[in-house]
C-alpha cells in the first residue's frame, strides 16, 4: 500500500485506510473521504494536496494525506 501524500499529480487511486485520530478522520469524512472513495490527484505541492472525486475539489495537508493509505487505480 502507499500514502497518499506519495502520490504524483494525475495518479488516480482508491482510499483503502484512513488510520488517524476519530476527529481528523470525521472531518475527512465529511468532505467525502472515505474507505473505497476514488480520488485523482490534481496537485501535490510540499504543505497541500488537491483531490478531485467527481465534480468536487478536495484540499488535504500533507500530514494528513501521509496517514490515508491508497491503492492505485
Amino acid at each position: 500500500m502507499n500514502s497518499l501524500s506519495k502520490q504524483s499529480v494525475g495518479c488516480q487511486c482508491v482510499i483503502n485506510s484512513i488510520d488517524l485520530p476519530y476527529s481528523k478522520k470525521i472531518r475527512l469524512l465529511g468532505l467525502g473521504v472515505n474507505n473505497g472513495s476514488k480520488v485523482s490527484v490534481l496537485r501535490n505541492r510540499g504543505g497541500d494536496m488537491v483531490l478531485a472525486m467527481g465534480n468536487a475539489r478536495v484540499s488535504v495537508g500533507r500530514t494528513i494525506a501521509e496517514f490515508v493509505e491508497v491503492n492505485l487505480l
